[in-house]
């Protein structure tokens, strides 16, 4: 009930921000989209989640160059650019895009916050056009704005600056920002404003302390413009108060799932270790009460029953626990011979089997779960290819892409079973060892077909593209 109550206070916590907020996992799906973003692009949120947001809001079938979630994943930090709204072209949107790291720091997903910031992007036009039209947006704005000199003293603000700070408006055409800001040293003020020629654009937060004492944290988001004939600096601050106070729930909430996600893997492993032992126990029992019995007695079928039933527990114990390791490993370059032959050392009974493994000198974008891959392709050619005396790992280019193919010379797979081949629960085992693979090759960004012909054997093709959506090379061939 707790768990359900926290997701309720952050689903109602994350839809009343008024900017912009969406999460994206590395594969640029959307995960969680805010109130405000759905409604700005006018789409249903059915509509967003699960789906990438180049194809969704930009209308592209790949990630854009300039997308900021590249900068993101090669700095590590957050990154903020003005962006037109591609599906409202006359509004201009400033994102921030944030890395959400995992217990080990690397990025699993990214968060955007957009603010709609055409109002202040017209605000500068119309100081450019027009002092009267300047004054009347300046002043109507109910952010706090002011225009700055280089050497930081004030030379306007707007009336929400003097109503928010506490100060007359003579009173600040006094002063300078370091004599309100509450976080920032005067000599890293004047280094922002040192910077400000080659920036153009900064944002940053901070914090302001009132006439009164009070302080308030807040973003601001400064630009050049031309003011009365000068170069001069229009910094805009916004109170961020509430979006600290959000901030920091969903960083208890994500803290909490995080902790809870580890308990329920040791849980997890616990209760696996512990029902092993219990099925052996089971297994020795029923080991002894067999040899007690004669061949023919007619409680040998039951116990058998119950013996492969114990089989197949073990089994769906061992998927659960491979399933649990998916996406885990941080991604490295292996190499497919040698990972095809450490699975095929662990498997018994292949003394009689030819074995041909050309895949020398290619390495693959994976972890070592690529092993578990080739384990359970060996393991059901064995048990289910009845006749198998051949197999074969091999690759081939086509264009830019490879084919990684597994192939044996066994009976092979009937038609009208091979469109279900890869769905859960199905197959003549547990029907979890291909759903892994499936999950597997999807996980590394391939995707695997069965290819072979009912009566010459199974074939199995992985299509592995040159380049992932992100950038990533995910196959190498070294020659030999």
């Amino acid at each position: 009930m707790q768990n359900g109550e926290e997701a309720y206070e952050w689903q109602k916590t994350f839809n009343a921000i008024p900017d912009l907020v969406f999460i994206l996992d590395r594969n640029y799906n959307f995960i969680k989209v805010n109130k405000a973003a759905y409604e700005f692009w006018e789409i249903k949120p059915q509509e967003l989640v699960g789906k990438t947001c180049y194809k969704v809001v930009r209308g592209r079938d790949e990630p854009c160059p300039e997308c900021p979630n590249i900068k993101v994943l090669e700095t590590k930090s957050s990154v903020t650019m003005e962006q037109p709204s591609y599906r409202k072209s006359d509004r201009i949107l400033l994102v921030k895009v944030s890395p959400i790291f995992d217990e080990n720091g690397e990025i699993v997903k990214f968060i955007h916050v957009g603010r709609d910031i055409t109002r202040y992007k017209e605000v500068e036009n119309a100081l450019r056009a027009s002092e009267e039209t300047y004054r009347q947006l300046f002043n109507g704005m109910n952010d706090t704005a002011w225009v700055i000199n280089h050497d930081g003293r004030f030379i306007d603000v707007n009336d929400a600056a003097t109503r928010v700070l506490g100060y007359t408006r003579e009173e600040l055409l006094n002063m300078r920002v370091p004599q309100i800001d509450g976080s920032l040293t005067d000599e890293m003020i004047m280094e922002l404003i040192r910077r400000m020629p080659a920036d153009k654009i900064q944002v940053f937060e901070t914090t302001h302390i009132t006439k009164d004492g009070r302080i308030i944290p807040v973003e601001i988001s400064s630009s050049l413009i031309n003011y009365k004939g000068k170069r001069v600096i229009l910094s805009i601050a916004r109170d961020i108060t509430e979006r600290k106070k959000t901030e920091e729930r969903i960083n208890q909430i994500m803290e909490a799932l995080r902790l809870a996600n580890e308990k329920l893997s040791v849980v997890g492993k616990w209760a696996r270790h512990d029902a092993r032992n219990k099925l052996s126990v089971i297994k020795s029992n029923i080991y002894l009460a067999k040899r007690k019995l004669p061949s023919d007695h007619p409680v040998q079928k039951y116990l058998e029953d119950v013996e492969s039933t114990c089989d197949q527990i073990v089994k769906i114990f061992d998927f659960a626990s491979a399933y649990e390791m998916l996406g885990v490993e941080e991604r490295v370059y292996v190499d497919v011979t040698k990972m095809f032959n450490e699975a095929m050392s662990l498997i018994l009974g292949v003394e009689n089997v030819q074995v041909i493994n050309e895949c020398h000198g290619l390495k693959v974008l994976a972890d070592s779960q690529l092993r578990q891959l080739f384990y359970n392709m060996i393991e059901n050619s064995l048990k289910h290819g009845e006749k198998v005396t051949q197999i074969r790992v091999y690759y081939i280019t086509y264009g830019e892409d490879l084919k990684l193919i597994y192939e044996d010379n066994g009976v092979g797979i009937p038609d009208e079973i091979r469109p279900n081949l890869f769905k859960e629960g199905y197959g003549k085992g547990t029907g979890y060892g291909l759903y892994l693979t499936k999950k597997l090759c999807e996980l590394y960004g391939w995707d695997i077909n069965e290819t072979g012909k009912y009566g010459q054997g199974v074939q199995f093709t992985m299509i592995i593209p040159q380049k992932d959506a992100k950038g990533n090379i995910l196959y190498k061939i070294q020659k030999i």
